[in-house]
């Protein structure tokens, strides 16, 4: 029974090290960063980033967390765990041109940050790494009218002038 609850003791000792991401020591990230702009081609403005993160002490498997204005949401990975990307969209007029500060946080942050929150404490922890999104804001781009009603005035001015041109054969 002893030896039984020891090897219970000792799985559930080394369980939480599986589980867990490792910690990234002085990150680096080289972002790719994408912001909508477009009022005609979209109903919401998409905030794309992009990253490639090296760490001082080379930690491959780090879980990531991002805070965008008090929201916060996971960090994805690619399948080949080289790059990260995180993504949100909001409607066009809660979007206005400005800079936006993502706070990424590993997952000792993030639980530090919904303690915080639980606790009604202020929820300003330092972050791992920060990114800044310069976005333009929402405008109108292009042409004012659309390509569809400049194709179909076209279209009726040939028509027109080749009717024109039909009926005064026809009556000469």
């Amino acid at each position: 029974m002893a030896a039984k609850n020891f090897f219970v003791f000792i799985i559930g000792l080394f369980i939480p090290l599986l589980v867990l991401g490792e910690t990234c020591v002085r990150p680096k990230a080289t972002p790719d960063i994408y912001t909508s702009g477009n009022i005609f081609m979209s109903t919401e403005t998409v905030f794309l980033t992009e990253f490639s993160l090296t760490c001082e002490n080379n930690a491959k498997d780090v879980h990531l967390y991002a805070e965008v204005n008090g929201n916060v949401m996971p960090v994805t990975r690619s399948a080949d765990d080289t790059k990260y990307q995180v993504s949100w969209s909001v409607a066009h007029k809660k979007a206005p041109s400005g800079t936006y500060k993502i706070n990424f946080m590993d997952e000792e942050g993030y639980s530090n940050y919904r303690k915080a929150q639980r606790s009604g404490e202020s929820t300003e922890i330092k972050p791992l790494f920060t990114l800044d999104i310069n976005h333009k804001g929402a405008g109108r781009e292009g042409l004012w009218v659309q390509t569809e009603f400049l194709a179909v005035v076209a279209a009726l001015l040939i028509w027109w002038s080749a009717n024109n041109i039909k009926n005064k054969i026809q009556d000469s």
